[in-house]
């Protein structure tokens, strides 16, 4: 079973997603592609990308989570938010990577169980299911992380692919450094984890809700319609423009106190939910919630 499960949107957008984990992007332009994130790194991601495109690679980090930058060293140009610059040149934990791998191998057998029962139990929604890890991973060795950007995005900056530009809008929140890429001729927002149905990571020390609310404000007004946003993880990768408010009013429960439920995420660490729709907030229970995300 192949560790990425990969998905043509449209004649220039591929989903290229590692299930249960992460989703990069593939945006092909007339003179480059633009490959938004490259994954957690526990398999290579460069021999996928050159499958889809012999255009010229350009590497772009929506922010320096090791999930999204695992296979930042197989390219030459890497570009990311100038607040990314010091956390990417830094390796991520050992600790939380352990804490990643054992919170995930019980949901793998429980994954590799269904399918044992039911072969297509995931068929309609392959990029979902947890997969074994890759032969030849290992887990001891695995460290993202640790490579320098090799450019720096400031808000308003643009990326050229030929006949198509990706618009940089600084969107901190979920991690200090989060940006966001538009493309208003065609409409196409990637996001990151800014949005995402389900779980909204915004429980981390270094988190900021209130970073996260003007962030989200912000792709409210944006310049042109929004016609599709491609978000860093799944449920559903590829969300109906309607989240970007649902998100807002999401945040705006939390800060009026909205009731919530206690919970934990896949590392084992307390946090409060606040459900709005089809977005569960993650913030702090105001103890210490995460761990360093870099050394």
């Amino acid at each position: 079973m192949d560790w990425f499960e990969i998905r043509q949107v449209n004649r220039d957008l591929w989903m290229i997603v590692e299930p249960g984990h992460v989703v990069s992007w593939l945006y092909l332009g007339s003179d480059s592609a633009a490959l938004i994130d490259s994954g957690t790194g526990i398999a290579p991601i460069r021999p996928v990308v050159e499958k889809l495109t012999r255009l010229p690679i350009k590497l772009i980090n929506t922010h320096y989570h090791f999930d999204h930058v695992g296979g930042n060293a197989e390219f030459a140009v890497r570009l990311a938010g100038a607040q990314a610059e010091a956390p990417l040149r830094r390796h991520a934990p050992r600790d939380l990577l352990k804490r990643y791998i054992d919170g995930l191998l019980p949901l793998i057998a429980d994954a590799e169980a269904q399918r044992a029962a039911d072969a297509d139990v995931m068929a309609l929604t392959p990029e979902l299911a947890l997969r074994p890890f890759p032969a030849g991973f290992d887990a001891e060795s695995w460290r993202p992380g640790g490579v320098a950007a090799t450019g720096l995005l400031r808000e308003g900056d643009e990326i050229d692919l030929g006949d198509r530009r990706l618009q940089v809008i600084e969107t901190p929140g979920h991690s200090p450094d989060g940006i966001s890429l538009f493309d208003p001729a065609h409409g196409v927002l990637f996001v990151g984890d800014t949005l995402t149905e389900g779980a909204l990571y915004a429980h981390y020390d270094e988190s900021s809700l209130d970073d996260l609310a003007v962030s989200v404000g912000k792709l409210t007004r944006l310049p042109a319609p929004v016609h599709a946003i491609c978000a860093g993880h799944v449920a559903r990768a590829i969300a109906e423009v309607s989240l970007i408010a649902e998100t807002e009013a999401a945040l705006k429960q939390v800060a009026s106190g909205a009731p919530y439920r206690q919970g934990q995420d896949i590392f084992g660490y307390g946090l409060r939910e606040t459900r709005h729709g089809r977005v569960w907030v993650y913030h702090s229970d105001g103890r210490a919630s995460s761990f360093p995300l870099h050394d």
